[in-house]
């Protein structure tokens, strides 16, 4: 059975959960960080941002930077990549968010009725 990983497109999308874009998104924000520490860069490697984000093209991620201009997409040379650190930024606000929408969402406790107690 074959298995695919969301990707930040997928994350963003405005029919994904928000609890799940949440921790997709946390995800991502952590996994650029760390690229970004062990390659000493405020702007990592364009391949490996492709890959992390699970991008196939670089003008996939100048897309979404087009419509989050926020986001940190920089493009140097003829690549497309992130600036870490405006990324974290934008991703830790992102996140609360899709949390606080998540929490809206959530039924309060005792506030519906089973529907097994209807019988």
């Amino acid at each position: 059975m074959a298995r695919t990983k969301p990707s930040l497109a997928e994350a963003l999308s405005p029919w994904s959960a928000p609890h799940d874009a949440a921790d997709l998104l946390e995800g991502f924000r952590l996994s650029i960080n760390a690229l970004a520490k062990a390659q000493h860069t405020g702007l990592p490697d364009s391949m490996r941002v492709l890959q992390i984000m699970h991008l196939g093209k670089g003008t996939d991620l100048a897309a979404l930077g087009a419509e989050h201009p926020a986001m940190g997409v920089r493009r140097v040379g003829k690549d497309w990549t992130l600036d870490a650190r405006q990324f974290d930024l934008w991703a830790q606000g992102q996140v609360s968010v899709f949390r606080r929408k998540a929490d809206e969402a959530a039924p309060a406790a005792g506030g519906m009725q089973s529907k097994m107690n209807l019988f």
